[in-house]
């Protein structure tokens, strides 16, 4: 989605950089981003504040508020279909490579 997102608005992005925060993003306010996901999906309540700020400080409220809808969308799509047991389409398992995850038995 977000390879997808950046390639209809013309905008170079380094999808790996969502699994190695060493990576640029090469999105605006990307690395903030980055830091701000990680902390809301790993539940870090310690780094989750210095992450929020630092993505306030650099894109503005609006893109706090963003990022939150879209964290919360992906978890609860990720309860539905884990849920049902939905498997995972082998095309995306490429991405999967491409970032550094594996696939669940479960889940294939």
């Amino acid at each position: 989605m977000l390879r997808e997102s950046a390639n209809a608005q013309k905008q170079p992005v380094n999808v790996v950089a969502v699994t190695d925060p060493t990576l640029d993003p090469l999105l605006p306010a990307g690395s903030e981003i980055v830091a701000f996901v990680d902390a809301v999906t790993r539940f870090d309540f310690g780094q989750l504040p210095i992450a929020r700020q630092g993505l306030m400080d650099a894109a503005g409220p609006g893109a706090v508020i963003r990022a939150v809808a879209v964290c919360a969308g992906f978890e609860g799509t990720n309860r539905v279909v884990d849920a049902v047991g939905v498997t995972v389409n082998k095309r995306f398992f490429d991405i999967g490579d491409e970032l550094g995850i594996s696939v669940p038995d479960h889940l294939r």
